[in-house]
C-alpha cells in the first residue's frame, strides 16, 4: 500500500500530505524518539503519541513513510510546518496506538 492509498481509505485523518508514493510495508510503534531514531523506518507507518517537531525530524532521519499520531494528539504548528517542508505525511486518529496499528494491519496485511 502507498501513503496515497492509505489517504484514500479515510481510516485516519490527514494533517499533511507528503511522500504520497511512499510504500507502507511495515508497522512501527514507538514513543521513545531516541530509540526510534536508531531504526531504519523506510517503508514503515510509524504510530506514536508524540506530536512535536522532533517526531518529524526523526521521521526524516529514519525514512519513515508516514507518521500516524494516535489518541487524539495533534501536532504543534512547527511540526506541521516542518512536515510540509520535508514532505512527511502526517495522519491523526483518536484510536489507541495498538488499535490503530491493528486496523492498518487488517487493511494491508503488513
Amino acid at each position: 500500500m502507498t501513503v496515497d492509498e492509505l489517504t484514500e481509505t479515510g481510516l485516519f485523518g490527514v494533517l499533511n500530505k507528503g511522500n504520497e508514493q511512499g510504500n507502507i510495508e511495515e508497522i512501527y510503534t514507538c514513543d521513545l524518539l531516541s530509540l526510534a531514531m536508531t531504526k531504519n523506518l523506510s517503508g514503515c507507518a510509524w504510530f506514536t503519541v508524540i506530536g512535536n517537531v522532533n517526531t518529524v525530524a526523526v521521521a526524516v532521519h529514519t525514512g519513515a513513510s508516514c507518521i500516524i499520531l494516535c489518541e487524539g494528539v495533534q501536532p504543534d504548528e512547527e511540526a506541521l510546518r516542518k512536515a510540509g517542508e520535508y514532505n512527511v505525511s502526517v495522519f491523526a486518529t483518536d484510536m489507541h496506538v495498538f488499535d490503530a496499528a491493528l486496523k492498518l494491519n487488517a487493511l494491508t496485511g503488513v
